[in-house]
């Protein structure tokens, strides 16, 4: 794994920074689990007045986008279908530190319940803003659950932008947190030309709650980000991206 220096505000972020479509590319783990997690099984209330909070450049939470038991429902399972394991041959090979549990699906229903019936994309969609003739149209079906125990990390790396079956392209990552009473585990952000230097200057973190989601964007002005260390609790996130389409009409 690779050699850390350490960040602000206590954190410690890896020297190697790595891009990361988590596609597979940049880390050794076994064939992840692919098909639906939840389905048309997964019907979350409408939420009132979600609201959405600036925590840095075109970085965004909102909270109590899911209750307790919604995030219940979608973590329990994941833990029963399991997860890989995934790893990286570390800084030496320029990639990012990775330690953690994984599982991919692919779940068109449960991405547009979070979207749609939660009221979410209402909450975002004047947030984020059109980008060209494109526009936020909802969640990426490509789900992935992430599993952190006590010490496991993501370290420092950058999000891709991808284009998306059917049309469209992804610019904004999505992190829904799915557990609560998590010490450490927070998501942290550097500034990428400090940190090409093998100085992480942390710039902000967002620490993860039951029901919250993190919203920022990837791609070419994506900032590094790490999933740092949990010291207390299981740290379980539900990433998805941003889906841009066209305007019709």
């Amino acid at each position: 794994m690779g050699r850390s220096k350490g960040g602000g505000k206590g954190g410690k972020a890896p020297a190697a920074v790595s891009s990361s479509g988590d596609d597979g590319r940049g880390f050794i783990a076994p064939p992840a689990v692919v098909g639906s997690l939840l389905g048309d099984a997964f019907r979350p209330s409408r939420k009132r007045g979600i609201e959405v909070e600036s925590v840095g450049p075109e970085a965004w939470v909102a909270r109590g986008v899911l209750t307790p038991g919604e995030c219940d429902a979608i973590r329990a399972a994941a833990d029963a279908r399991g997860y890989s394991h995934a790893t990286s041959r570390g800084a030496r090979y320029g990639e990012a530190d990775r330690n953690h549990g994984r599982a991919s699906y692919d779940d068109a229903a449960l991405a547009d319940a979070i979207w749609e019936r939660t009221g979410l994309g209402d909450a975002l969609v004047p947030i984020l803003g059109p980008s060209g003739d494109s526009s936020p149209a909802g969640l990426n079906p490509a789900l992935r659950v992430y599993r952190y125990a006590v010490g496991e990390v993501f370290g420092a790396h950058y999000d891709e932008s991808t284009r998306v079956p059917g049309g469209g392209h992804t610019q904004f990552t999505f992190l829904l947190y799915l557990t609560g009473g998590v010490v450490g585990g927070e998501t942290a952000f550097y500034r990428a030309a400090v940190l090409a230097q093998h100085d992480a200057k942390e710039t902000h973190r967002v620490a993860p709650e039951l029901g919250k989601a993190l919203v920022f964007r990837h791609g070419a002005r994506c900032p590094p980000h790490a999933s740092l260390a949990v010291e207390r609790g299981t740290k379980v996130v539900l990433r998805s991206d941003v889906v841009y389409e066209r305007r019709r009409g």
